[in-house]
């Protein structure tokens, strides 16, 4: 099986205007496009007749135009040819959709269920992509360890000091796998403080659930004030999707929701608060894809590494890969 069966988050939802958009997904080109109405198209980026790119090409009312011989091809691929109108010809296509600031595609046909995003409770606060010159697996692996936290992270994270007094569990089911981890709070600057309401004595809490259809994580970020043990009230919700590009490159989309409506909890208008807040993220992502493009050996495969307490999550995450995203077998648990 395909894994384009999956919904996978492609674009940036801002980044596709009136151009046709060339992306690569799961090593399949692909061109997605708006059409006069507002509708999303997405075919694959070949023109039938002579397989010019489809990208190259423009979007004429409710039709993406071959740039070479000006054949048209309609949302569900049907082709027209201008100069042999008998000429049957089909593109192929699939499904796409505009949703939570991205652009999301599946192959037609699939029964795949469209993925949960936000929150209740919580308000969103946009989204990020970032890709990361690494396979799907290493990336995953990245996001599904706190071990890293105290060297790689500047602001959510523990005390490199305390890094052995940091509780981790994990729960497995047959098609999840959930980790919960709770330790002492690295210092942060006093404007994250503030902005955050937390404290640097404050234990800060990660704990997430990572879904394979497609592959994502769900993570719930919160402080604890030790003294009295109870959540500080503003928390974090991330769903972060990793959309392989191909053998060598993962696509990251980070959705970013608040418990605070920015207004209510800032004082000043959103078009201020919220960029901080992204920005904020941003950077922490950067700093993960960085650590993550200087490994010596990419490799999907763990044999031959040394794992610690932080790790069991990765080969479990590799079975639910294999069984789920990729439909090869059944995940023992």
């Amino acid at each position: 099986m395909s894994e384009l069966r999956h919904w996978h988050p492609v674009s940036l939802s801002r980044r596709l205007g009136k151009k046709p958009r060339a992306v690569t997904v799961c090593d399949t080109d692909l061109v997605v496009y708006r059409t006069a109405s507002g509708g999303v198209g997405a075919l694959r980026d070949e023109c039938p007749h002579r397989r010019m790119r489809l990208s190259e090409g423009w979007v004429d009312g409710e039709a993406i135009v071959c740039p070479y011989h000006g054949f048209r091809y309609a949302l569900d691929g049907e082709g027209q040819s201008p100069a042999t109108p008998q000429l049957k010809l089909c593109a192929v296509a699939y499904e796409a959709v505009d949703r939570h600031g991205a652009i999301w595609v599946r192959e037609k046909g699939s029964d795949a269920v469209f993925p949960t995003i936000g929150r209740d409770g919580y308000y969103s606060y946009g989204v990020l992509q970032h890709d990361i010159h690494a396979p799907l697996e290493p990336c995953l692996d990245n996001f599904s360890e706190v071990e890293h936290t105290p060297t790689t992270h500047a602001l959510f994270g523990y005390r490199a000091e305390a890094m052995a007094q940091v509780e981790t569990e994990t729960r497995l089911t047959a098609d999840t796998v959930r980790v919960i981890n709770r330790g002492p709070q690295k210092p942060v600057p006093a404007y994250v403080e503030k902005l955050f309401n937390v404290h640097s004595d404050d234990d800060f809490v990660d704990d997430w659930t990572v879904h394979f259809s497609p592959v994502h994580i769900h993570y719930h970020q919160y402080w604890v004030d030790r003294a009295s043990d109870a959540a500080r009230p503003d928390q974090i919700h991330l769903a972060v999707f990793f959309t392989p590009i191909d053998r060598d490159s993962t696509r990251v989309m980070t959705f970013v929701h608040l418990t605070r409506d920015p207004r209510a909890r800032f004082g000043f208008d959103w078009i201020v608060a919220r960029p901080i807040m992204l920005r904020l993220i941003d950077h922490e992502v950067r700093l993960d894809k960085r650590m993550i493009e200087q490994l010596a050996d990419p490799d999907p495969d763990l044999r031959g590494t040394r794992l610690g307490r932080f790790d069991k999550a990765l080969r479990e995450n590799r079975k639910r890969i294999e069984a789920i995203y990729r439909a090869s077998g059944s995940a023992e648990t």
